[in-house]
């Protein structure tokens, strides 16, 4: 019963894993489909077999009436030396919960055996050791999961029902051919217990220990130094006819609490996926909220070197190349290295719309000539916005990317300028030529793939959707680990 046990606790807290106030919008939303649910359970079984013989039985005791008169027994040491179910399912209850079904199960014990009785007020004892097997065993147990105060998945038995078909007991050492004439009061006395106590063990595994590792789980996540994003649930988990739907708030929790984040989830609908076994859920909220905290606290800002540029890109950053673009830097700082101090003048802008994601970018570019064992000279800055287009695919293990961008929507003008005024149309054109010299670049790394994974699980089947204001990934999963 507590191997029985055992699968549903896995399956419910792999489920809660994925991981407020009514009528508001989730930044983040996972849905388990009966095809997770079936894989996790054949997963759990085909690692529940391996290590059957591991799992530690607790000792058993009991009374029986017998012929000669009411015995005390005592089952100790027991081991498990055979398990198998015949068949099991996890369907979903809509409005409900999870539904365990288990049935065909089997198992074959060794232990040994103690007795205690009084014949005609005579104390009689005895022990040896003994071969225990069960079989034709049923469960049927409803699962119900919801959210505290605190946000976090809770768990509770809703109802369960357990039947054992059969029972056989078979004594050895002692005087066991005697006590094998009567054997069969003591088999009727272990399945009437083990009847009783099966649900008992059950609801007190889930109602108790699975609830306290609930309790546990952490919900928020942090993102770098200044954010956190918040894992905890909108709602309780809602169930469908084929599958579970956990809303997450996804709320992006800025560590400064005296900003205030201005942006807000939109609705992620419902989408008419059942065909993956888990499908990921993320509004464009979240990168826009993360950009925003970051914009504010300075983050976004990086010095780009002379030996940050590849090699292959058609671009060098010295005074020799800056000239062809503005003539008055290459006279009046010649033959010197050029550093851009890069930072956002607003928050990037995630747009995420049917078919693809167009981030939009607004900086500014401060240029310096660095002469030589000298402090950098300022020359000028530039204000640029611009569009980045993004599609992407999860193959595997890895996330495949192509971008591209227009430049004639590249928007750019200069300020600030200590050498004089600037020929705005030079260094329009040659930035444009830049950027797109710099895209195939970038589609040339994406193509290599960027490593995405999760520990002990491979990604199959993946496919990744863009829809109006929110991305969807849906995957099967391939466990490769060890419980």
């Amino acid at each position: 019963m507590k191997l029985l046990c055992a699968l549903f606790l896995l399956l419910t807290v792999v489920a809660a894993a994925f991981h407020g106030a009514q009528g508001r919008n989730p930044g983040l939303k996972a849905k388990v489909t009966e095809f997770g649910l079936t894989y996790g359970t054949k997963v759990f079984l085909s690692v529940l077999k391996d290590r059957a013989q591991q799992i530690k039985i607790p000792d058993q005791s009991g009374r029986a009436d017998v012929v000669i008169g009411k015995v005390d027994y005592h089952f100790t040491n027991i081991q498990m030396t055979a398990f198998n179910i015949g068949g099991t399912s996890l369907p979903v209850v809509p409005r409900e919960g999870l539904r365990l079904r288990a049935n065909g199960v089997s198992a074959s014990l060794n232990g040994n055996w103690h007795y205690s009785a009084k014949v005609a007020f005579i104390p009689i004892r005895d022990g040896g050791t003994l071969s225990l097997s069960i079989s034709g065993v049923s469960l049927d147990v409803v699962i119900r999961l919801g959210k505290d105060a605190q946000a976090r998945p809770t768990i509770s038995v809703g109802s369960c029902s357990a039947h054992v078909g059969d029972v056989s007991v078979r004594f050895h050492g002692g005087a066991s051919w005697l006590y094998n004439l009567f054997k069969g009061a003591i088999e009727n006395t272990v399945k009437n217990q083990l009847n009783s106590e099966i649900c008992k063990s059950v609801s007190k595994a889930i109602n108790e220990d699975v609830e306290k590792s609930f309790a546990q789980i952490r919900v928020l996540e942090p993102v770098g130094k200044f954010a956190d994003l918040d894992l905890g649930l909108l709602e309780s988990p809602s169930f469908l006819t084929s599958y579970m739907e956990l809303p997450i708030k996804g709320d992006v929790v800025p560590r400064d609490s005296s900003l205030t984040v201005p942006v807000s989830p939109g609705p992620i609908p419902e989408v008419p996926e059942t065909s993956r076994m888990i499908y990921l859920y993320g509004s464009e909220y979240v990168g826009n909220a993360i950009a925003y905290i970051y914009h504010r606290a300075g983050q976004l800002r990086h010095v780009l070197k002379p030996n940050d540029i590849p090699k292959d890109l058609p671009f060098k950053l010295n005074t020799t190349y800056l000239a062809g673009l503005v003539p008055k830097v290459g006279e009046s700082y010649p033959d010197m290295g050029v550093e851009l101090v890069l930072n956002t003048s607003l928050p990037p802008r995630l747009s995420i719309r049917p078919g693809h994601a167009t981030l939009t970018g607004y900086g500014n570019a401060h240029v310096f000539a660095t002469p030589q064992n000298k402090p950098a000279v300022y020359l000028f800055s530039i204000n640029v916005t611009m569009d980045l287009g993004a599609e992407v695919k999860l193959i595997g293990e890895l996330l495949y990317g192509n971008v591209s961008m227009d430049p004639n929507n590249i928007k750019i003008t200069t300020f600030g300028s200590t050498i004089g005024p600037i020929p705005t149309f030079r260094l329009d054109f040659g930035i444009r030529a830049l950027c797109t010299a710099t895209v195939p670049w970038i589609n040339n790394y994406l193509a290599q793939g960027i490593p995405f994974r999760l520990k002990n699980v491979l990604f199959e089947n993946a496919q990744v959707v863009m829809h109006q204001g929110f991305i969807s990934i849906g995957t099967d999963l391939k466990y490769t680990g060890q419980f």
